[in-house]
């Protein structure tokens, strides 16, 4: 779902004129947050948001330390063939990725994201699971669906707009790129 999210984002954003970044940023972090979205309302789950959830049970010795790690490493696991599975299949082979301002939007995404250090991923992919971490939060007290999209809308939208490294989004924007031949 969150790769479904990030084409969303490549498909509304990639047609904005390239003077105008802040805006092709916002508009594509306006429709990112319907992967978080469609995840917490249909009861999935998604590892950025674990980290924040199932260490939350651990430390509340709901679980034990065993059953934090399993459930980590199956969802790290099945995100990343999602994630994987998106950016091939509807990606490149349905051609959303494949051509023109979307090919090219997919490429220089992800040569950003590979650009950076192993310590400004790592710092900034904390920033981006303060901003999951929070949409989780304000999902969970929230009474009625209104009230969680918006809890979660805002805080996702904001770490999209700001670029924060997010793991499962790098999971879908790298593949797409190696897909398009941008990248190795």
């Amino acid at each position: 779902m969150i790769s479904l999210g990030y084409l969303a984002y490549i498909r509304v954003s990639a047609s904005i004129a390239t003077d105008l970044p802040s805006i092709a940023s916002l508009v594509g972090a306006c429709v990112f947050p319907i992967g978080l979205i469609v995840i917490l309302l249909a009861g999935g789950e998604l590892v950025t948001g674990n980290m924040m959830a199932v260490s939350s049970a651990y430390f509340a010795k709901k679980i034990v330390f065993g059953d934090y790690i399993k459930n980590i490493l199956t969802i790290t696991f099945a995100n990343l063939v999602g994630a994987i599975f998106v950016a091939y299949f509807f990606g490149h082979f349905v051609g959303l990725t494949h051509s023109g301002v979307f090919q090219e939007q997919v490429i220089n995404i992800a040569h950003h994201k590979v650009e950076a250090t192993f310590f400004q991923a790592f710092v900034s992919g904390i920033g981006c699971n303060w901003f999951v971490g929070l949409a989780l939060w304000l999902c969970y007290g929230a009474k009625d669906s209104a009230g969680k999209i918006i809890g979660i809308w805002f805080p996702v939208m904001i770490f999209v707009a700001i670029g924060f490294q997010h793991s499962v989004a790098n999971a879908f924007i790298i593949p797409a790129a190696i897909f398009e031949g941008g990248s190795t």
